[in-house]
């Protein structure tokens, strides 16, 4: 179990990064890699911040939402996390689960207000992600709550 927190902490925070985790920021990130709803619970009601970001940007709520975590999201928006926050990339949580075709995330993102049309860099929104994917039932959900390809707006960071 230890290498494999220690695996993860590599990939969760870099080794040689500027940005400073707590232990418990830390904590929360890997809690949120492996949908562990009940220790996300335990560190937001310590007090640890819900919009926690890695060193590449990636919230906890980006994490939960690429790996299709619907439980450790929910408690994550319930906690207020924001469902908008870019990370380095301008890759948006409602993007990482629409390019990995994860529904029941993207409609429960979606609920609470979340940009269907935001881009990141790239140019890329969560529809085209999702049709990159071949998601079809996700890119119809997208489409029928008015997601267009390309040409979306920039979101904070």
């Amino acid at each position: 179990m230890r290498v494999g927190l220690l695996l993860l902490l590599c990939f969760v925070v870099p080794l040689g990064s500027a940005v400073e985790l707590t232990p418990e920021s830390q904590a929360l990130l890997a809690a949120a890699t492996f949908g562990e709803v009940e220790r996300v619970n335990d560190l937001l009601s310590q007090g640890v911040d819900v919009n926690t970001k890695n060193p590449t940007g990636r919230s906890v709520l980006h994490i939960a939402s690429f790996n299709g975590n619907l439980q450790t999201v929910r408690a994550l928006l319930a906690a207020g996390a924001d469902a908008n926050l870019a990370d380095g990339a301008g890759l948006t949580p409602l993007m990482e689960a629409a390019s990995f075709g994860h529904l029941e995330v993207v409609r429960l993102l979606i609920q609470r207000g979340a940009d269907v049309n935001a881009a990141d860099q790239a140019g890329n929104t969560p529809l085209t992600l999702s049709n990159r994917g071949r998601h079809t039932e996700v890119s119809a959900l997208l489409t029928e709550m008015g997601a267009t390809e390309g040409g979306g707006k920039e979101v904070k960071k």
